[in-house]
């Protein structure tokens, strides 16, 4: 079952599983980045075919690759924000007022982010894929006691976060590194998204769905 796989440590179950990616693993997921934002032109080209970014390797950050059998077919990134220790996170850059004015930073709260399928398999097999990473995140902000979980999206997907309790917080604005615009959705119910996401992997492991929500 997907739903057993979405932990923190590596779970093989039903062709797919995540895994922490650390050391070497790491070139995979900022190969993975580039890959899936270069092909919809959402970053500039460069010589080394990876995407990385100064939050990448630091403490509060930790990235996790999904694997359909032995390929690697995603990654998500998920960085935490926790009042004592200050570390900065991205979506900090860009909604720094609005996140102040909605939840403030007296709580520990987390952001997905870097959040890919790889585009071959977007209408193979994607949505498993998704629901897994999402799912993973999700799980590392339980175990971050996170209070709030806090996501920069394109407007195109708004509903689909919306799905997951998560509510509109801003107008559009650029987001670090990425030339697109998104807006702040908030959830500040964790454990009723933890809930839905595996309600949803039961249904999508019983019809299989073909679905295609692009990269976020």
């Amino acid at each position: 079952m997907l739903n057993s796989a979405i932990q923190r440590q590596e779970v093989h179950q039903n062709d797919y599983y995540s895994v922490v990616a650390k050391g070497p693993m790491l070139d995979r997921v900022y190969s993975m980045r580039y890959k899936s934002y270069g092909a919809e032109g959402y970053i500039e080209e460069n010589s080394s075919l990876k995407f990385i970014d100064e939050y990448d390797g630091k403490p509060n950050s930790v990235c996790f690759l999904a694997y359909h059998r032995n390929n690697i077919v995603g990654s998500i990134r998920a960085c935490v924000y926790d009042p004592s220790k200050g570390a900065g996170i991205p979506i900090m850059e860009c909604f720094e007022k609005e996140i102040r004015n909605t939840i403030g930073y007296d709580n520990v709260f987390l952001e997905p982010n870097k959040f890919v399928i790889d585009p071959q398999f977007q209408r193979r097999g994607g949505i498993q894929a998704r629901f897994l990473l999402l799912g993973t995140a999700v799980e590392e902000a339980a175990r971050q006691k996170a209070s709030n979980i806090v996501v920069a999206v394109r407007t195109e997907h708004i509903k689909f976060y919306q799905m997951f309790g998560g509510r509109l917080a801003s107008e559009e604005k650029s987001y670090p590194h990425l030339n697109f615009k998104t807006v702040l959705m908030i959830c500040d119910d964790v454990e009723k998204c933890r809930a839905f996401i595996r309600s949803k992997v039961e249904i999508i492991e019983k019809n299989d769905p073909v679905l295609n929500y692009g990269t976020v």
